[in-house]
């Protein structure tokens, strides 16, 4: 038997025993300790090196294992659950993250189907691979453990006809998840290109670490039940397999470009307002509310405990049945609002309004479960009273789970906006039952959300639609999520609202997929250029390198922790 051999598996079966406990240890502080620290960075850091370890630790026992030893078939199996389990477990932790993302109540007992989901994909996929290390570990000094030469170790499949269905089975599952690998990784390159592609884009690139982790264990998989011995097509596996793994990754990679370029289009917009440098107007005491870093990898997987704030649902704000135009007959619109805790008394927000426009092409969405609540109760908790609200969407969709029918009609552009008006007059008339202060409020939506709250903000502060909009209402800020505007007609002032543009316009910060094949990031753009030509300069684009349309959804994603590390300190300088 090979000393070198059986001391570098023993090597790596103690680095995987570390790496393990290390992380199942932090896990659990983490659930009960949120507070955002170097610790927990590092932690992100420690996560992303355990779970690549992990794949590479796998393969290796996999492929180095004595065939004759009798803890093969054992090894063999639970190498084999984890694999399969790992884009199971990556996928309980986003879908619970997402979930607790769109509920009103921060209750545990309201929550703990998507803690579990959570606990499970974490937790379940770093004992495993613990267990395996622990099992190999009471059997280091088994004679027969190890395969005794190389050359054994490249033939050390099992040749027999026994399990040779269930092999075809692994690398049929394995090919199939990495030829949609393929698409993925298109959509990121190309998505902005092709409207295939970006529809694909909207679930895509701010899941890149779930895909990454996905097609390595497919690509392990893969290279466990291929033959070493053919090494044009070993090989050739492994080549696919790592460039499909290493697109998925890029938009992890460009983090750091990422949040460089927005620190320089913001500070660029921005700066010069504040004296040439926006951080000296914000204190130590008021960024201690704020996140520490654009972004951590630990609330990726983890996710972020809700804000606490007080909750008020479905308030009604208009009943068509009292309105002169017949076309709003049957609807009925309501909102959520948001309260400070305290009042919102010493929060940085100081009761300043945010009003939020889900998007969803203009007949589908609706306020709350749509429209990431999680946000809502964020920036409630900063001293903002937050209105989620709900519009009259057009009637050329089926229904849905997600949109009431009570919100349908046969609406025009024009109608949505007027419906949004009657929110501001509604306001102007209320504020006070909210504590909310109508001389600081910003309007923030997404796609077709984003155009409405483009033609809202732009529209109000014109001062030319007092019809439409309660003039009670001063807009400080306008933030855009990749606006729909000019999809339709370039020269309606409420579907191209950058006409609506003055010297005197709100700021405005926009969030925009580079490759958002749904809402091209030109539309984003001309927005900004509207600001330019007027003299104005209280704008900027973030651009998101690899994202397509909706890559803001998942709280706690790179592209949706830098934007809000951002968006969070625009509202503060301007509020």
């Amino acid at each position: 038997m090979s000393n070198r051999l059986t001391q570098g598996m023993t090597i790596l079966n103690y680095g995987a025993l570390c790496f393990n406990s290390v992380s199942i240890i932090l896990g659990f502080i983490y659930l009960f300790f949120q507070n955002q620290t170097t610790l927990w960075i590092l932690f992100g850091v420690l996560l992303l090196v355990n779970f690549l370890f992990n794949f590479v630790y796998l393969y290796l026992t996999g492929r180095y294992i004595n065939e004759n030893s009798s803890l093969r078939k054992k090894i063999n199996i639970l190498s084999y659950i984890y694999l399969l389990f790992s884009p199971i477990a990556v996928l309980l932790m986003n879908m619970g993250n997402m979930l607790t993302s769109v509920t009103y109540s921060n209750l545990l007992k309201n929550n703990k189907g998507s803690y579990i989901m959570v606990f499970i994909g974490f937790f379940g996929l770093l004992f495993l691979c613990l267990t395996i290390s622990l099992i190999i570990l009471k059997h280091r000094k088994d004679a027969d453990i190890w395969i005794e030469t190389k050359q054994n170790a490249k033939n050390g499949q099992i040749q027999t006809e026994k399990g040779k269905g269930l092999r075809i089975v692994f690398l049929m599952i394995s090919l199939i998840l990495l030829e949609l690998g393929v698409l993925t990784s298109l959509s990121m390159v190309l998505g902005g290109t092709n409207s295939m592609l970006g529809f694909l884009g909207i679930g895509v690139a701010h899941f890149g670490l779930t895909w990454g982790i996905i097609f390595a264990s497919m690509l392990v998989i893969l290279l466990k039940n291929l033959k070493k011995t053919n090494r044009i097509i070993f090989y050739t596996a492994m080549f696919f397999g790592l460039t499909v793994t290493s697109f998925s990754l890029l938009p992890t990679l460009a983090i750091p470009s990422t949040i460089n370029q927005a620190k320089y289009n913001f500070d660029e917009a921005f700066n010069p307002v504040f004296g040439g440098n926006w951080e000296s107007a914000i204190s130590p005491g008021v960024e201690e509310y704020f996140l520490k870093k654009p972004y951590h990898i630990t609330q990726y997987f983890l996710g972020a405990k809700p804000k606490d704030c007080k909750i008020f649902v479905n308030v009604l704000y208009f009943n068509g049945s009292v309105s002169s135009f017949e076309v709003d007959k049957n609807i009925l619109l309501y909102f959520d609002a948001y309260l400070p805790p305290n009042g919102g008394i010493g929060l940085p927000g100081e009761n300043s309004i945010l009003i939020r426009i889900h998007g969803g092409g203009w007949s589908f969405g609706d306020k709350g479960r749509t429209n990431m609540m999680q946000m809502n109760k964020y920036f409630a908790a900063q001293g903002y009273v937050v209105f989620d609200i709900q519009y009259g969407l057009f009637n050329r969709d089926k229904s849905n789970p997600f949109t009431p029918d009570y919100v349908r009609g046969d609406f025009s552009n024009e109608d949505l906006v007027r419906h949004i008006g009657n929110f501001t007059y509604f306001l102007s008339s209320h504020a006070s039952d909210y504590g909310a202060n109508l001389d600081s409020v910003f309007v923030s939506g997404s796609s077709a959300g984003g155009q409405l709250a483009c033609a809202t903000a732009l529209g109000l502060d014109s001062g030319l639609y007092s019809d439409l909009f309660s003039p009670a209402l001063t807009i400080r800020g306008l933030i855009p999520y990749y606006p729909a505007n000019r999809m339709n007609d370039q020269t309606n002032v409420f579907q191209n609202p950058a006409l609506l543009v003055e010297a005197t316009s709100p700021p405005c910060l926009i969030f925009q997929g580079k490759q958002d094949g749904l809402v091209e990031p030109e539309r984003s753009e001309d927005l900004l250029n509207s600001y330019i030509s007027k003299g104005n300069t209280n704008c900027a684009i973030l651009y998101m390198p690899f994202a397509g349309h909706a890559n803001d959804f998942y709280f706690t994603s790179q592209y949706n922790q830098i934007f809000l590390y951002f968006m969070e300190r625009f509202m503060y300088l301007f509020h």
